[in-house]
């Protein structure tokens, strides 16, 4: 991706976060970014695809730190899947591009929404079967059945908790408990 694209996407980001999309004008990115307002319709096109690239950058780096944790070789199996959880609710925490996707009103109205979040689905599910066969190859989790079933209820229950925690602001007040939950969550699925 091109420098300007890329500065173009930060100032969007910073924008989008601070205003909310619905608030935000190519306008007020481009006053951000310090370029002319041709220059975001030229390298994006419109505003819902400059805020889809916005997006697909947070959850970009959700992937980036999801690999680092499931690529983790030496960490018994329950401990990968717990720092997943974790890790997860933290990256989104600092998404808030990604929380406004959240919002029923948004959701609906823009088709992007679904392809991208179908995506990273699909690629956390992926993760998450190859951990679970990890673990049940290991003698660590026993999880008969199809582990993608178990993975895909993983996904969804997770994503079930993203509107109370990011958008409610349940986050700051049930933080402390994540920890105990996931531990029952881990030690269901051992052996």
């Amino acid at each position: 991706m091109s420098n300007i694209k890329n500065q173009l996407i930060t100032a969007a980001s910073t924008t989008f976060s601070k205003y909310g999309y619905y608030k935000t004008a190519m306008e007020d990115i481009a006053k951000t970014a310090q370029k002319a307002k041709g220059s975001l319709y030229y390298h994006f096109g419109s505003k819902e695809l400059l805020f889809e690239a916005v997006v697909l950058q947070e959850l970009e780096l959700l992937k980036t730190e999801l690999t680092i944790v499931f690529e983790d070789q030496v960490s018994d199996t329950r401990v990968v899947l717990h720092n997943y959880m974790l890790k997860r609710m933290e990256v989104l925490r600092h998404a808030p591009n990604y929380q406004e996707t959240l919002r029923p009103n948004f959701y609906e109205h823009y088709d992007f929404v679904d392809r991208v979040k179908q995506e990273m689905i699909n690629w956390e599910v992926e993760q998450i079967v190859h951990l679970i066969q990890r673990g049940v190859q290991k003698h660590e989790l026993e999880l008969p059945g199809d582990h993608m079933v178990y993975a895909q209820v993983l996904v969804m229950l997770l994503q079930g908790l993203e509107p109370n925690f990011y958008l409610k602001g349940e986050y700051d007040r049930l933080e402390s408990h994540f920890d105990s939950l996931i531990t029952i969550i881990t030690k269901g699925i051992s052996k």
